[in-house]
């Protein structure tokens, strides 16, 4: 008994009274007949008759017990309580019977009513159902997700959440590496709407579909993917992520932060921490891509490691009016696509969208102004790492 009522399927979870109530008014208009569901207790549930509601219907506790539709006629309708002439069918599901559909009328009139209301509810019945387990599941993937990127070995055992990942069939050891795709907030290609979240996951789903990827909805616009390894690599996941790129698009404006490459949960929030890093150069304009691995960022890893009082050293060097003028952020601009641009001129006036010569007349002024010659590597090298770590702190 103990296990029949822990396994025990209620109408309730399967369908909510609002959808319970639609149906029954929607069939009831359709066929002329008065339309009811019970509970797996007889009870109705929904009904378009004022007043069933919360009402036995003695019916159906036959029809419940042995999953057979019953026919009532007019003596035996006397007889039950709650009951009128008709039909009493059986709502199943995984097998179990966990209400009934009421039907009034001559049975020989509603037969065929009744097998299509049946079959219209089971069908709603179904598609709940299914939607409610990949909820759970939903749910379960972000708890797991939690965990993984909030790991630490001194408040949560490592088998814990081994075990939270083996309910959905995940193994943490896998060779992966974390993905985080965010939207850029108002690029929507609809004006008056942001991009639905159902495609921004259909996309991300259709480009990890193993069987080990994982893929969760952390919030608007942000998805998270634990991804397995391809034979390539983190190279091959980067590849995979700018087709991805590509066609996300489509719909909005996305950046994607690729971590390292990980077996095991400290590596997991390691790799998912490197993939926040990579958000968070492209979102401070530190490097303009859209897709980005850690791997790649070997500079800006640098720049972001450097000392408050080896930062505070270096900018002593120079004249402290470099810093204090009103074009600094100008001449950071030009230091920043100078290096990025490996001290190639032309390149770097099409960077900044200037004419050759008006980058010269810049070069020439900054190293009248403030002693700074820009074709000296020591002396711009240590400002463009400056810069990068004081846009990353």
């Amino acid at each position: 008994m103990e296990t029949e009522k822990i396994n025990a399927i209620h109408i309730s979870q399967v369908l909510d009274k609002e959808l319970c109530e639609k149906l029954v008014q929607s069939s009831s208009l359709t066929i002329g007949c008065n339309v009811l569901i019970t509970d797996e207790k007889g009870v109705v549930y929904a009904s378009n008759m004022k007043g069933r509601e919360g009402t036995l219907h003695e019916g159906s506790l036959e029809v419940i017990e042995n999953g057979q539709t019953a026919w009532h006629d007019a003596a035996v309708a006397s007889r039950l309580r709650g009951t009128l002439p008709g039909m009493t069918i059986p709502l199943i599901i995984e097998s179990q019977v966990i209400g009934t559909i009421g039907i009034t009328g001559n049975p020989k009139e509603v037969a065929g009513y009744a097998t299509l209301v049946q079959q219209m509810t089971q069908l709603f019945m179904g598609f709940q159902r299914r939607q409610q387990e990949s909820a759970g599941i939903d749910n379960k993937l972000r708890n797991l997700i939690r965990e993984i990127t909030h790991f630490d070995e001194r408040i949560k055992q490592p088998q814990e959440v081994h075990n939270m990942a083996y309910e959905l069939g995940a193994d943490l050891e896998l060779p992966r590496a974390v993905i985080i795709i965010r939207k850029i907030s108002g690029t929507s290609r609809h004006p008056d709407r942001e991009p639905e979240n159902a495609e921004e996951g259909d996309l991300v789903n259709r480009f990890f579909r193993l069987q080990q990827d994982f893929v969760c909805r952390r919030n608007d616009g942000e998805h998270l993917v634990l991804a397995c390894l391809p034979k390539e690599g983190v190279e091959g996941l980067i590849e995979r992520c700018r087709h991805m790129e590509e066609e996300l698009r489509k719909i909005g404006r996305f950046q994607i932060g690729i971590g390292t490459s990980a077996e095991g949960l400290e590596a997991l929030r390691q790799s998912y921490e490197n993939a926040v890093f990579a958000l968070r150069v492209m979102q401070t304009g530190v490097r303009r891509d859209t897709c980005l691995a850690y791997s790649e960022l070997s500079l800006e890893k640098l720049a972001a490691s450097l000392p408050d009082d080896v930062c505070a050293a270096v900018k002593a060097e120079y004249p402290e009016a470099l810093f204090n003028s009103p074009r600094y952020t100008d001449i950071v601009e030009i230091i920043d696509n100078w290096c990025r641009q490996s001290f190639h001129f032309l390149d770097t006036a099409r960077a900044l969208h200037v004419h050759k010569s008006t980058l010269t007349y810049r070069f020439q002024r900054i190293r009248e102004l403030y002693e700074l010659d820009l074709y000296d590597f020591k002396k711009v090298s240590p400002l463009f790492l400056l810069n990068i770590r004081n846009r990353l702190a």
